[in-house]
């Protein structure tokens, strides 16, 4: 009988897990996550940069080269440039070089027989950045 008495008296202290444990977890979690996601928000941008960096110097080669086998192509460079990209063989994937880490088509002009490629969005990122620091 005195056993008995015991388990029961024994089974009866479990512990429960409080109100307020609980929602420091959740606060804990949610703390945690918002780190993880402001930093992985700065990665996708540095991401974009970089295609976007390797997107233009290709695109300036690769125009540059059709020019030199082809002078008079870069008289209407500025309108035809993505027909060139897309007929190019040294492409694979034409739409993946004709736009930029954000989507955005790229800019070309000439200038001085020069052939400048530019990307928008990527000069609002190096502004920004630097009015950041």
């Amino acid at each position: 009988m005195i056993k008995k008495l015991e388990k029961k008296i024994v089974s009866q202290k479990k512990r429960f897990i409080t109100l307020i444990e609980m929602m420091i977890v959740m606060f804990l979690i949610a703390l945690i996550t918002g780190v993880v996601a402001y930093n992985y928000r700065g990665s996708l941008d540095e991401g974009k940069v970089f295609k976007t960096k390797q997107g233009m110097e290709k695109l300036e080669m690769i125009l540059n080269l059709r020019v030199a086998e082809n002078p008079e192509l870069i008289d209407n460079l500025t309108s035809t440039w993505p027909e060139i990209i897309k007929h190019d063989p040294l492409v694979k994937d034409p739409n993946a070089i004709i736009k930029d880490g954000w989507g955005q088509q790229y800019e070309v002009s000439v200038e001085n027989n020069i052939i400048k490629v530019r990307s928008p969005k990527y000069n609002e990122y190096k502004n920004s950045s630097r009015t950041r620091k």
